[in-house]
């Protein structure tokens, strides 16, 4: 037997550290190859370690809720049999240590962990329906409590009706009267807030609103919802926006483009790899649909239906979740009008889609009811300026109110040329 220290893996591209989500083995346990031993939260997804071999879980290097750097030690194993190659990275604790060696903390003795196991999802569940993890019974793998399982134990503490009488659900306890409560800002949160704040303070940000004629919108996405619908293709508003922006950005490389400010670069990305904000019980989430301007709108539709349900069940990878160039955050589907969308660096823009809804406009010098689409750009100011952002803007605008053009894959000319 030997023991060895893992070290915290790069698990994505260009990330420098990763958060203790939960431990899925105790100190003490043993633990098979490539069994997953712990559950970290990086910038893009919450990833499962995997036990590199067979052996017993000496000892791990931070509690749930700490901030570990790739390449410092997360966890000690006591292997059975041969050490495995990590690269380099792997520390025999029966050496002398280097100075650069980091202390592993042992958290647990010996038994099973306290902790009761459930995803992050299923604990703001439980904690949503005041429901203590510690009283449910797990039925996942290993004991994990799942979802259902904390709705099930949720729904056991309501009161049988009897003779007739309705069920009376037993009110939650609120938070002690007059006392604040202060936790730590961890998982999902804490990774839109730091990506929020880098981009808010270096990125000057251009913002164009706008309100669109969204008549032949609704009509074509009414047709074509129709057609895709006996592919078993559920169609909504979201894979038009995306080819829109698609075509726009093929005519405006400016805006599919990122600025190294530091080396006074440029780069102007040759994908049009198009990120969509999504709302998960876990936080937002951004996967990217890759060379979206070249898939036709029952692809992009495949592709959001794939992505949406993978961010829904924990199970993005981090190449969903990379190398976006722009970004579209479809805000209108939680009922909201208007916003200011913020850019994700290092791309160059974003645009947000309010909701679709009736309004009184002028046509042909009439009052009428028409069918009115918000529209919102943010660009970084240091690549593009006024004109240009209206520019853009303005193409995105032709495809939407012309959608016929989205499928014959051409531009409309100048209105007016």
């Amino acid at each position: 037997m030997a023991e060895f220290d893992f070290p915290m893996p790069d698990v994505g591209e260009g990330l420098s550290e990763a958060e203790i989500v939960e431990w899925l083995v105790a100190v003490g346990d043993l633990v098979n190859e490539d069994q997953p031993v712990v559950v970290v939260q990086t910038d893009k997804a919450v990833v499962d370690i995997p036990a590199p071999t067979t052996g017993r879980l000496v000892a791990q290097s931070a509690a749930v809720g700490d901030i570990v750097r790739i390449g410092a030690t997360l966890f000690r194993l006591d292997a059975a049999g041969t050490v495995p190659d990590l690269g380099g990275h792997a520390q025999s604790t029966t050496s002398t240590p280097t100075s650069s060696a980091i202390p592993v903390q042992t958290v647990a003795t010996s038994g099973p962990t306290s902790r009761p196991k459930a995803s992050p999802a299923t604990r703001k569940r439980a904690l949503d329906l005041n429901v203590g993890l510690a009283d449910v019974i797990g039925t996942g793998p290993g004991g994990r409590i799942t979802t259902p399982d904390v709705e099930a134990a949720a729904s056991a503490t309501m009161v049988l009706p009897l003779h007739g009488m309705a069920a009376v659900a037993t009110p939650p306890a609120g938070p002690p009267s007059g006392e604040d409560r202060v936790e730590p800002l961890r998982g999902t949160r804490r990774q839109i807030a730091r990506s929020m704040t880098e981009s808010w303070r270096s990125i000057p940000h251009v913002t164009e609103l706008r309100e669109i004629d969204a008549t032949e919108l609704t009509r074509a996405h009414s047709a074509l919802r129709q057609h895709l619908a006996d592919r078993d293709v559920r169609l909504t508003l979201l894979p038009l926006f995306v080819a829109g922006c698609a075509a726009a950005l093929r005519e405006h490389p400016n805006f599919n483009a990122s600025l190294d400010y530091d080396n006074e670069l440029i780069t102007y990305r040759a994908r049009c790899n198009i990120g969509i904000a999504m709302s998960t019980d876990d936080g937002l989430v951004v996967p990217v649909i890759h060379d979206a301007d070249t898939m036709s709108l029952e692809q992009i539709a495949r592709r959001i239906e794939a992505l949406t349900t993978a961010a829904r069940t924990r199970t993005l990878t981090i190449d969903q979740l990379t190398d976006g160039t722009f970004t579209i955050s479809n805000y209108g589907s939680y009922g909201t009008w208007m916003g200011t969308p913020i850019i994700r660096p290092p791309e160059a823009a974003i645009a947000g889609f309010g909701r679709v809804h009736d309004a009184v406009v002028a046509r042909d010098g009439q009052p009428v009811v028409s069918k009115v689409l918000p529209l919102a750009v943010s660009a970084d100011h240091r690549l593009n300026d006024g004109h240009h952002l209206g520019a853009f803007v303005s193409t995105i605008e032709r495809y939407l109110t012309d959608p016929i053009l989205l499928l014959a894959g051409q531009a409309p000319s100048q209105r007016g040329h």
